[in-house]
């Protein structure tokens, strides 16, 4: 009688499928990174950011309520500020599937930029987790001998990225919209709300899935760690010296920045420009107030550069899937 039965076993163990194997690589990332003091700080940060957006939707809902302490504290500010109050309030409470979207589409637009920059910040915390690391290891191979696809691989470490972008990004966003219009004086602030809520999903899912990508590109072009975070460093912060050169009458240069490009679409998706004209419209000391922005302030409001912005992103995305169709291979 053999020691061990060589003979066909029906396997009774729980069966997972190949997203299991994609998600642990995608947690494994996600774990390493929350190691990180620091990112544990920058989380702590993004949803502090998160509370102060609901106190200034909050503010926004009391001007609703006539005898609410907001309004009450608005008669001790100087005489603009008060019509300036006063129209807005009396704005709110006649017009509120205007003045409840525009106010908070406006509110979100500003919040999300804001908010990207930390984001940045903590991709360039990530990129050792990603790439970069398995190449100096060699560790690619290993994954391949694990049965786990090049597609496999990198689907999972884009989980990585699109994980750590909902802790700091996304998951601010809906918690401040739901918790937000929860605090409201009227229920139909959700509904009215619906807007800016598509705005945020439709910019934050479509800037996280690029910056996914560009994330992994970055970390596959060198080995070093130190390397692949200066590169990711140089190209968030150094994009401002391509706006300020493209100024000097070489106006594709502004493209190069990717804090640019993703601020023209952001401006594209949100339209600030149809709800400042429509507060323009309502309310008259508004108006005046926007009298005296720059002009070139209102262009870029009212006409972003966004098929621009669309074109140097799709090159900038195809530079970076080159990049890991030729550096994550087995050797």
């Amino acid at each position: 009688m053999p020691l061990h039965n060589a003979g066909y076993q029906h396997w009774k163990g729980e069966h997972r499928g190949i997203w299991y194997r994609r998600m642990t690589i995608a947690a494994n990332g996600l774990n390493g990174c929350l190691r990180n003091k620091w990112m544990r700080h920058l989380v702590v940060v993004c949803w502090t950011g998160a509370l102060l957006q609901i106190g200034l939707l909050f503010v926004v809902g009391q001007l609703l309520v006539k005898d609410s302490a907001v309004v009450r504290w608005t008669g001790s500010l100087n005489s603009q500020l008060q019509l300036f109050a006063g129209g807005l309030t009396s704005w709110l409470e006649q017009h509120p599937e205007i003045s409840v979207r525009c106010a908070q589409n406006l509110l979100f637009y500003y919040y999300t930029t804001a908010l990207l920059g930390l984001s940045f910040a903590a991709i360039a915390m990530v990129i050792p987790h990603l790439v970069s690391r398995d190449l100096s290891s060699n560790a690619i191979v290993i994954y391949s001998s694990k049965a786990v696809s090049r597609l496999d691989y990198l689907i999972g470490k884009c989980g990585t990225v699109f994980g750590l972008l909902v802790l700091t990004w996304l998951g601010p966003l809906l918690a401040s919209w739901f918790i937000g219009n929860l605090l409201a004086p009227r229920w139909h602030f959700f509904w009215h709300a619906r807007v800016a809520l598509v705005h945020v999903l439709l910019f934050s899912l479509t800037t996280m899935a690029i910056l996914s990508l560009m994330a992994l590109g970055v970390s596959a072009i060198s080995p070093r760690e130190k390397a692949s975070v200066g590169l990711w460093l140089a190209l968030w912060l150094l994009g401002g010296t391509f706006v300020n050169l493209a100024q000097h009458g070489r106006p594709w240069l502004k493209h190069l920045s990717l804090s640019y490009n993703l601020d023209q679409l952001a401006l594209a998706i949100f339209r600030l420009g149809r709800d400042l004209n429509l507060a323009r419209d309502n309310i008259p000391v508004f108006g005046s107030m926007l009298d005296g922005l720059k002009s070139h302030t209102v262009e870029r409001l009212q006409h972003p550069d966004w098929m621009g912005a669309a074109i140097a992103l799709v090159i900038l995305l195809i530079l970076a899937a080159a990049v890991l169709i030729w550096r994550v291979k087995p050797q």
